[in-house]
């Protein structure tokens, strides 16, 4: 019985010098880990941001600038508004999530946790964000036939070109910011990994 207690106590005497060695490499990689969940949080700051604003800027528009009489006009703007409220309310679930990872937990559950979060922010961006666009899309074109009976038809193509040509240019914007997102959240779960092995 005395043999075992030296082999365990030796045992712990070892795991205990190479954790002590060790420290200073995981620091390095908290802070690194730290440092990417920064930016993480702020790419979903600025994302809830640019939706509310747009969703203030839409919603003041319906109601004082051009407010939609026809039942399809109104369905219209409902989808504009209802897609990008629920888009915030994603956002703000993405940051809950977030935040419950906790990096005091055991390292593998941790990363395990990274890992359930970079599925559920791509199934965001892959599943939900193209149906919050299409509803969105769908939403502006079923307001076009009213605005067509007090605008002139040139200005109701204009707007629908610019529509598209905004939507282009938006896509490409959100398209790179979506890809960087990815890109750090894969650093954060290989760095996660790098602890546990």
């Amino acid at each position: 019985m005395s043999s075992e207690f030296k082999n365990l106590q030796s045992h712990w005497e070892t795991n205990k010098k190479s954790m002590e060695v060790s420290t200073p490499n995981f620091d390095s990689l908290y802070k690194k880990i730290k440092s990417k969940e920064k930016e993480t949080y702020f790419f979903y700051y600025g994302t809830i941001t640019i939706l509310l604003v747009t969703l203030i800027v839409i919603s003041l528009f319906f109601y004082y600038v051009a407010p939609v009489k026809d039942i399809l006009s109104r369905i219209g703007a409902g989808l504009m508004i209802l897609g990008l409220a629920f888009r915030i309310i994603i956002e703000i679930i993405s940051i809950r999530k977030a935040k419950q990872i906790d990096l005091l937990d055991t390292t593998l559950k941790t990363a395990e946790n990274s890992i359930n979060f970079h599925r559920f922010r791509k199934n965001i961006h892959q599943v939900i964000a193209p149906i919050v666009i299409v509803l969105y899309t769908i939403g502006f074109y079923m307001i076009t036939p009213e605005f067509s009976l007090y605008m002139p038809f040139w200005n109701i193509v204009l707007i629908d070109i610019s529509y598209v040509v905004i939507g282009i240019v938006l896509f490409i914007v959100i398209r790179k910011g979506v890809l960087k997102e990815m890109q750090i959240l894969t650093d954060i779960v290989k760095l996660k990994n790098e602890i546990t092995e």
